[in-house]
């Protein structure tokens, strides 16, 4: 590629007569099974749309805006931040009692969780969040929820003081 010119250089190739796909008598005709191909299933995220609180590899979503509501009703819901902490320094909820343990520390700082106490576990934008609840539900916590669209669409729907990154 020629990036001053905007060109491409062609190389042409001859047909290899014994090609299984493009020959003349083809041997491989129809779609493989992609999943024995490679040897695992497919990754399905359709488990994360759930909504319960079974500890069943499930993961509850709380919006933002469900997340205000419930806060300014008094419920006492412990904010779990599982982002870095130079991410912390752009944006957080310190100001609701939310607390920082990066996703990677979670699993040896789970000493600091109440496994009683209902949970937002949140992160930038929800990624993170749905991993470190997956591995809390297998060590027993059970009342989880993830902030939906993380401290970004925090930011849009209910601070849109907070800084977006």
């Amino acid at each position: 590629y020629d990036a001053l010119n905007m060109s491409f250089d062609e190389v042409r190739l001859r047909k290899n007569p014994n090609c299984p796909i493009c020959s003349e008598h083809p041997t491989l005709t129809e779609l493989i099974d992609y999943e024995q191909f490679c040897g695992m299933p497919a990754h399905d995220h359709s488990e994360f749309s759930a909504a319960d609180l079974n500890g069943n590899g499930h993961v509850s979503q709380i919006t933002p805006q469900q997340l205000k509501a419930r806060l300014d009703k008094g419920d006492d819901l412990f904010i779990l931040d599982v982002r870095e902490p130079h991410e912390w320094d752009i944006s957080n909820l310190a100001h609701l009692g939310a607390v920082l343990i990066p996703k990677g520390e979670v699993l040896n700082r789970m000493n600091e969780l109440d496994t009683a106490r209902e949970m937002v576990v949140q992160c930038r934008s929800g990624a993170r969040s749905t991993d470190v609840i997956l591995e809390l539900q297998k060590h027993g916590f059970t009342k989880l929820h993830n902030l939906d669209g993380g401290i970004n669409r925090w930011a849009q729907d209910v601070e849109p003081g907070l800084p977006i990154y």
